[in-house]
């Protein structure tokens, strides 16, 4: 056996190890969200070789899509945890609509196949050398088509009451399918620890209670005006003007993506707050003291 054969055997030991052990710190117990979870199978990713591992526009953008499926302040509990390469995925109350089997189509088909018949009409038409028999077979193949599209033409009828059903039932599922954060550009994903990776999700996940495997309970304890935090990313801007008060908007602008920006500046006793929101989520601000 050569020593790259052995050196593959170790690492993928030491892996599979490394797996098992944060699987028996996580999977199971139950933590607190600091964000709200975008409804979907690609949850949130977090890039950990960036300095701002969070990308707070396409996190936007998911829940504007796919609307949250489990709120800030809910406790939510780990259902399952993967270690690939340099990813490791956290999964939440089932890991989020839209994995395998699960049926993310939301409309009902309203096409109709040609007929066995049309389609030899139209053989018959390109073959067809005598003028009076290729007019006759043009006036047949025009009667077969009319007769489809007036088929097409009432299943569209059917088909819109039955669309804003699936597409109902499709975002329930959604907001009922959990959630997961995917921890991506890890380095000798082997090697993480329990207490690195908790260091990594703090700013999103609450694991108060996670010590010696104690769950969460499933409503997080109150907070009082005093406790809260005055300002971190993420925050909502009713959270935000609830703080420091309505502020002044600066600017504002909407993306080719159709996401809003805006600039806001907000003066305390204390300080000059320059704050950038993304569709109404704090993701980067400035403080000066006065």
């Amino acid at each position: 056996m050569t020593v790259r054969l052995l050196l593959g055997l170790f690492a993928g030991i030491l892996a599979q190890a490394n797996e098992v052990e944060l699987r028996r710190a996580f999977v199971g117990k139950q933590v607190i969200l600091r964000i709200d979870m975008p409804g979907t199978h690609n949850g949130v990713d977090l890039h950990l070789d960036r300095d701002e591992p969070m990308d707070w526009k396409q996190y936007s953008q998911r829940l504007k899509n796919f609307g949250v499926s489990i709120p800030k302040g809910r406790a939510s509990m780990v259902t399952s945890l993967v270690v690939k390469k340099d990813l490791i995925e956290i999964q939440l109350d089932g890991g989020g609509f839209g994995t395998f089997g699960d049926d993310t189509n939301t409309s009902v088909s309203r096409y109709v196949s040609k007929s066995r018949h049309e389609t030899d009409l139209e053989r018959d038409i390109r073959r067809e050398t005598d003028p009076g028999r290729k007019r006759r077979l043009e006036s047949a193949l025009s009667s077969e088509r009319s007769r489809r599209y007036r088929e097409e033409s009432r299943l569209r009828a059917v088909a819109e009451p039955a669309n804003a059903i699936k597409r109902q039932a499709v975002m329930e599922k959604r907001l009922r399918g959990g959630s997961r954060f995917n921890l991506r550009r890890v380095v000798g994903t082997v090697e993480v620890l329990p207490n690195q990776m908790m260091d990594w999700l703090r700013e999103y996940v609450d694991f108060s209670g996670q010590a010696g495997g104690r769950p969460l309970v499933d409503i997080p304890r109150p907070v009082s005006r005093n406790d809260r935090p005055m300002l971190r990313r993420g925050m909502t801007m009713e959270d935000v003007q609830s703080n420091l008060g309505r502020g002044k908007l600066l600017s504002e602008s909407v993306g080719t993506d159709g996401i809003l920006t805006q600039q806001w500046q907000f003066v305390t006793s204390e300080h000059l707050i320059n704050l950038t929101a993304v569709e109404g989520l704090a993701v980067k601000y400035s403080m000066n003291a006065r």
